[in-house]
């Protein structure tokens, strides 16, 4: 009860506007670099961010996008698992490859990690 006798006490209580400076007064010392500083600062790190993560994420994703496109029958691939093996057949999605005597195996192109030997 006296938790709620507190807050009608501190709703009820008129906010106190507060002081104001004079408008003829002048900014307070590096007014405007500290401002500039304030709105150069999100874009250097912008910046930063720019050139050291997302670049080379996207030049990364470009080059892997290129690999999966150019998988052909006969390439030996690795697979983000780890498993090798020799691409038997391309489809749109998936790819088919043969892992060991007889068996094939079907994967989706973007778990292809790798060609180590490309077909001749």
């Amino acid at each position: 009860m006296e938790f709620f006798h507190f807050l009608a006490q501190q709703t009820a209580a008129p906010p106190q506007a507060p002081a104001q400076a004079p408008a003829s007064a002048a900014p307070g010392p590096g007014g405007f670099t500290s401002n500039l500083m304030m709105m150069g600062l999100p874009l250097a790190i912008f910046v930063f961010m720019w050139f050291f993560v997302i670049r080379p994420q996207r030049k990364e994703e470009k080059k892997k996008k290129e690999m999966l496109t150019q998988i052909k029958k006969g390439d030996e691939v690795v697979t983000s698992g780890g498993m090798i093996g020799t691409v038997s057949n391309v489809k749109e999605e998936t790819i088919v490859l043969n892992v060991g005597d007889k068996t094939r195996l079907e994967f989706l192109k973007s778990h292809i990690s790798a060609v180590r030997r490309a077909s001749k």
